[in-house]
């Protein structure tokens, strides 16, 4: 019973003792006596003028605190008159002992609308930088002596026994990126504790519709110096719209530790992961210059997805292919390096459908935004990714054609709103393939030298073998205006005819190789317009070839000892007809080829003929003569027209001038069974 009145006793007296020096302090302490000298002192200390409109006042329930109305910083010198920083009002708790003592140490901080710009001079240079002490200036206080009220340029060395600072409110501003609505709570921070970090807030990219918001939580530590900070146990996530899109979409980044070294400005993720619309990134990366020019180094792996998924997510139009099947995993990784210069790829490695890529990539910034690269890739069926062959009941080539320029256009319009709209992206580099499929033919050791620029992109030198022979070309495609605009050179040599004619209406039907030149202009939308208003020249011509699946000397030597009565030559069918050249041109105009120096010719066989052929619609129009020569028969000048289409073409011989009775039959059987073969349809 008399301990407890003794405690009683002890504790009633600090309640006292308490309440006093609450009460001398609200009575003798007066804090705006300070404001003078401490927007002085923060003058002298970096050069940026302290300015305290609201009044500051000491509460003394339920805490401890000095309480500021609104305040600013200004700029360093050469940064303009808008303040560095403002906020409407701050409480900073402080402990009692060390005020009574005209002392100040911070427990706690509380900011409310802080409104923080950033941005650089024409040197590069941060107004957060730390700006240079006047040269007469005092030296630093020892850190170890207590922080007097009035030498406030020392008061950052008493966040070392803050309880915690918040934010709320907040924006910061640099260039055009806005973060808005920030709130930011750090817990308590020890010399050699771990202090935890929380914030939100919204970010404005300064794009149209380019907005993210931020949900963060991680520690943060610091060494015994103060130089190295640890970001351990970072978790971020929220809501991202990509440029020109109306869409949000969540989006997370995760890292368990991330050093950073303020003063060295460097920092260092040995591993990150990021997560994007169904697409995930993890990596690692090194930073050096963080504060000045980037300097960034790393590797990045993308985790397999099916593209033909994730692109319509970007925004992205899917075209109507082939292989349904295509455009389906896609893997990469990549060594990277940012500078305030650009940016490099090293090390790619990419794998789609079938194919495997690798090599390099650069992004360098200027006047125009230029992307260099050098890749290359094992085999490529390009067939896969072209528009689908029209059905009955399809879709027309023109209105799906209009269906993805309306789409490239559309893409085109986003990028136009983007931030970098003011910087035309070109490009320059090559890319070899070493087996291509396309267009129903198989290229080897192929190399394109690809230059783009303001939307006309330029293929120069295209190169190629192909089954032997040699492809080379010159193309320019043109989409700068409001019609896309196509130019070809091409020229084949030595191919052959077989392969190149292979899956066509001449599938089977001519052998040899033999060389084919095309110079020709077109335009617009789609493949239809563009042969629809195709213009130039071809040539073509071949050598030592046959024509498959019928044997002119034999028919026709048939036919004569039919008519003659005699007994049959004793020289066998060997279905093919051979000959020494094969030769034509064609004039191209608007679509329609005309030819008039068609020339087919052998020690057997002859063929001259002129005709026109349209190229949209596939129709032919030819009127040939034909002569057979051999040792047991001979027949000279045969006419053929030739109408109809490529995939069913008409022969209609002209029999009566020439010969009557059985030989006419035994003509007719050949030219109408025989020869439409040649043409594309037995």
């Amino acid at each position: 019973m008399r301990t407890a009145k003794i405690l009683a006793g002890i504790v009633a007296g600090v309640a006292s003792l308490v309440v006093a020096a609450l009460l001398a302090v609200w009575m003798l302490v007066s804090p705006n006596t300070y404001k003078a000298r401490l927007a002085a002192a923060v003058k002298e200390s970096t050069g940026r003028e302290l300015a305290l409109s609201g009044d500051i006042k000491l509460s003394m329930f339920p805490r401890v605190a000095l309480e500021l109305g609104h305040a600013s910083l200004g700029n360093p010198p050469g940064f303009g008159e808008e303040p560095f920083l403002t906020f409407r009002h701050a409480t900073v708790r402080v402990k009692l002992w060390p005020l009574l003592h005209e002392r100040l140490e911070l427990a706690g901080v509380e900011i409310e609308g802080l409104d923080l710009h950033l941005r650089k001079n024409a040197d590069g240079q941060g107004n957060w930088e730390a700006s240079a002490r006047p040269a007469d200036s005092q030296p630093p206080v020892n850190a170890t002596e207590p922080v007097d009220l009035a030498n406030a340029r020392d008061i950052g060395r008493s966040l070392h026994n803050l309880a915690g600072i918040r934010v709320t409110q907040g924006r910061v501003r640099y260039e055009d990126v806005v973060i808005d609505q920030l709130q930011l709570q750090v817990g308590a921070f020890t010399e050699d504790g771990v202090v935890p970090v929380t914030t939100t807030f919204d970010a404005d990219l300064g794009a149209p519709n380019a907005h993210a918001s931020v949900n963060g939580k991680f520690a943060l530590s610091a060494d015994s110096t103060g130089r190295q900070l640890r970001v351990a146990a970072i978790s971020l996530s929220g809501l991202a719209s990509r440029p020109g899109g109306n869409q949000t979409t969540h989006w997370e980044m995760s890292a368990p530790a991330i050093e950073v070294n303020p003063a060295d400005h460097f920092v260092e993720a040995p591993a990150f992961a990021v997560r994007y619309l169904g697409a995930q990134l993890n990596g690692s990366l090194e930073g050096r210059k963080i504060a000045d020019d980037w300097d960034v180094t790393g590797s990045v792996t993308l985790a397999p997805l099916l593209l033909r998924e994730f692109l319509p997510r970007l925004g992205i139009l899917v075209p109507r292919i082939q292989d349904p099947h295509a455009l389906s995993e896609f893997t990469a990784s990549s060594d990277f390096a940012f500078y305030a210069s650009g940016a490099h790829l090293s090390n790619i490695q990419a794998h789609l459908d079938d194919t495997q890529i690798h090599g390099s990539a650069a992004i360098l910034n200027g006047d125009d935004r230029l992307v260099k690269f050098d890749l290359a890739a094992d085999r490529i069926d390009a067939d896969r990714y072209f528009e689908p062959k029209i059905v009955p009941g399809g879709v027309p080539g023109d209105v799906e054609a209009q269906h993805h320029a309306d789409g490239r256009q559309e893409s085109r319009d986003v990028a136009a709103t983007t931030g970098n709209a003011g910087k035309a992206l070109s490009a320059n580099g090559t890319l070899s393939v070493a087996s291509l499929h396309v267009a129903h033919m198989d290229f080897s050791s192929v190399k394109l030298t690809i230059a783009s620029k303001d939307d006309v992109i330029h293929l120069f030198p295209a190169q190629a073998l192909i089954d032997g022979g040699r492809y080379s070309g010159d193309i320019t495609y043109d989409r700068s205006g409001d019609i896309p605009r196509l130019s070809l050179d091409e020229h084949f040599a030595e191919v052959d005819m077989r392969r190149l004619l292979g899956d066509t209406a001449g599938k089977n039907r001519l052998s040899g190789r033999g060389n084919v030149s095309l110079q020709a202009r077109a335009q617009g939308r789609g493949s239809q317009a563009m042969l629809a208003s195709l213009n130039g020249h071809l040539e073509a011509s071949l050598a030592d070839g046959a024509i498959e699946g019928v044997d002119l000397g034999y028919e026709f030597g048939a036919a004569q000892a039919l008519l003659a009565r005699s007994p049959a030559s004793k020289t066998d069918d060997t279905r093919r007809t051979r000959f020494d050249a094969f030769r034509m041109s064609a004039d191209i105009t608007d679509g329609v080829a005309t030819t008039k120096d068609l020339t087919i010719s052998s020690q057997a066989l002859r063929v001259t003929g002129q005709g026109s052929t349209n190229l949209s619609n596939k129709v032919i129009d030819f009127q040939l003569l034909a002569s057979i020569s051999t040792p047991s028969a001979s027949v000279d000048d045969i006419p053929l027209r030739i109408t109809g289409t490529y995939a069913d073409p008409t022969v209609r011989p002209d029999l009566a001038k020439l010969v009557k009775g059985e030989l006419k039959q035994r003509l007719e059987d050949v030219l109408h069974d025989k020869l439409p073969g040649l043409f594309g349809k037995p």
